[in-house]
């Protein structure tokens, strides 16, 4: 099943159709250039029964077909899709086209791990609003390819999507997302969210085969994930900033955040060409480039909600005390623990942080943010017989209950 789920990076279109796929003179642009995305993406070509074009210029492709390439070749992924019905489409600048609306009808996708066992989504419909669409030639430059390994629409939404695992069925209340910036190169900010993932108790018990979080006192799950960004494009480089946030209802919330820049195009063109090659990424050829990537700050923190408080017991118990005991050493041992970084500072302010959160457990936040961007270059120079160095230089800290 983790095999399954490890496959699940990039979910799009198709169907179950039995038709090979028509050339691309035989579509209208604005499909070809389509299906030619989700080859750069997905590494498939999609089959499909019919498309259709109204007097207005509206397409209308009738079920689609694919089989996803995955590194694993004991793991197969199909997707399918009912129609998809594409309005108001227009030739934009650049060589994009513009799709005023798009609306997937019955999405499906299917993964099957080596132990032949399956976990399927379907999404019955969902929609994109000003959806550009990239028209990669055949010789395109880094921002080009670079920009055909994104899908942008300023809004997308879907309805409810249903999750099968071994029979047994969540459900979440769906994906909305909101996007503004330049379509052209991809850069501007995004907004997402998916909404009320309900894992009732049945299905809880296949993922939490061991019972542990039923032994917390959790029969089901709510969970929330929402996430925002902005990605920059600078000459041949890229930067991106953002957050993504996962949270239990009356258990916890965790959110990490991220910042880069100075990041080489030429890291996506080499990591597609790998993947179509079927082969491991090149990163020593990308390695003189790499150095330049800034890291401006990375971020971790929890929120508790109530399942601190009912951990806690069970870790003392492993360790062969009880909660206070546990507790009130916590301290001393973390204090132990961070002495090879010969940063008393630092030391001093983690063991503060531990000890504020375990006796009152609110919040808990690991910070990277450097004074300035650092390089990573001058990561490679720190001296490894000084790490508490490394901790000045990455400005980390470490705070609780704020």
């Amino acid at each position: 099943m983790k095999t399954i789920l490890r496959s699940s990076l990039f979910l799009f279109l198709a169907t179950s159709a039995f038709t090979l796929p028509a050339r691309s003179e035989d579509v209208p642009p604005v499909v070809s250039a389509i299906f030619k995305s989700w080859e750069t993406q997905l590494r498939a070509t999609p089959a499909y029964d019919k498309v259709e074009t109204d007097s207005s210029g509206n397409v209308t492709i009738s079920n689609l077909a694919a089989t996803i390439g995955v590194q694993d070749p004991g793991t197969s992924v199909k997707l399918s899709i009912g129609s998809i019905a594409l309005e108001n489409i227009s030739a934009e600048a650049n060589g994009l086209i513009g799709v005023g609306s798009a609306t997937f009808s019955d999405t499906k996708v299917e993964f099957t791990g080596p132990d032949n066992k399956t976990i399927v989504i379907e999404v019955p419909k969902s929609g994109a609003e000003d959806w550009y669409v990239s028209v990669l030639g055949d010789n395109p430059t880094p921002l080009q390819a670079f920009r055909a390994t994104m899908g942008i629409a300023r809004k997308m939404t879907s309805g409810e999507i249903k999750v099968t695992v071994e029979g047994q069925t969540f459900a979440a209340k769906g994906v909305e997302s909101a996007w503004s910036g330049d379509p052209v190169t991809g850069a501007g900010k995004t907004t997402m969210s998916l909404n009320d993932v309900v894992i009732p108790e049945a299905a809880l018990a296949i993922i939490d085969a061991g019972g542990q979080l039923k032994a917390l006192g959790y029969t089901d799950l709510t969970l929330n994930i929402t996430g925002d960004g902005e990605l920059t494009v600078a000459g041949d480089n890229f930067g991106m900033s953002g957050s993504v946030g996962f949270s239990g209802k009356d258990m916890a919330g965790v959110t990490f955040s991220y910042g880069a820049s100075d990041i080489p195009m030429a890291v996506m063109t080499e990591l597609q060409a790998a993947q179509k090659a079927g082969r491991q990424a090149d990163f020593n050829m990308l390695m003189p480039q790499l150095m330049n990537v800034s890291l401006s700050g990375l971020q971790f923190r929890f929120e508790d909600a109530s399942i601190t408080k009912k951990v806690l017991p069970i870790i003392a118990k492993m360790q062969g005390m009880d909660e206070a005991a546990m507790v009130a050493n916590a301290g001393a041992m973390m204090q132990i623990g961070l002495m090879q970084l010969k940063n008393q500072a630092f030391t001093d302010q983690v063991v503060g942080a531990v000890n504020a959160f375990l006796k009152d457990p609110k919040s808990f936040t690991i910070s990277l943010k450097p004074a300035a961007p650092v390089k990573v270059q001058q990561l490679m120079t720190l001296d490894p017989a000084n790490p508490g160095a490394a901790v000045d230089v990455l400005g980390v800290s470490v705070t609780a209950n704020d």
